[in-house]
């Protein structure tokens, strides 16, 4: 016990953001983010981003999707709870959000205006082409976060 509470008090880390997408390569990051919190007695906050299509701008298609968004969020929510709930049966502090935008925005906002001390994320490793178009969360969250980034690799990720 007297050790628990020491690294609480040296880690720093109250409050770990933790980004996913549902993929796989995102559920990778959940051990981590497990055992951070466990070690710390941080809190961790799920966030999922649901990005703004591109299409919206297309005022034909604009409309449907529009339709779609309630569903889509809630979906979410209820996959954000799913995971909320793992961890809570765990012992871990558990707060999640759904947000809106272009993620790597949100995420640090949400680090940000939460004042995240670890922000602990999933790489899905593309390169090549697949880098080039889709850029990479990951990479552009490292470079701009206002606190330290834990970057884990699924299995399946490109070396």
């Amino acid at each position: 016990m007297q050790r628990q509470r020491h690294s609480r008090t040296m880690s720093g880390y109250r409050r770990i953001l933790w980004p996913t997408d549902f993929s796989v390569a995102a559920r990778a990051a959940l051990p981590h983010v497990r055992l951070m919190a466990e070690l710390t007695g941080g809190e961790v906050v799920l966030l999922h981003v649901l990005p703004t299509p591109v299409m919206y701008a297309n005022p034909d298609v604009a409309p449907a999707l529009v339709r779609l968004d309630p569903e889509i969020r809630a979906t979410a929510a209820r996959e954000l709870e799913r995971l909320a709930k793992l961890l809570r049966t765990q012992g871990v502090k558990v707060k999640s959000l759904v947000e809106d935008g272009l993620p790597v925005e949100r995420i640090l906002r949400v680090a940000r205006r939460l004042r995240c001390d670890l922000i602990l994320l999933a790489t899905h490793g593309r390169s090549g082409l697949a880098h080039v178009l889709l850029g990479s969360v990951a990479e552009n969250v490292v470079r701009r976060a206002p606190c330290p980034v834990l970057v884990v690799r699924s299995k399946g990720s490109r070396r």
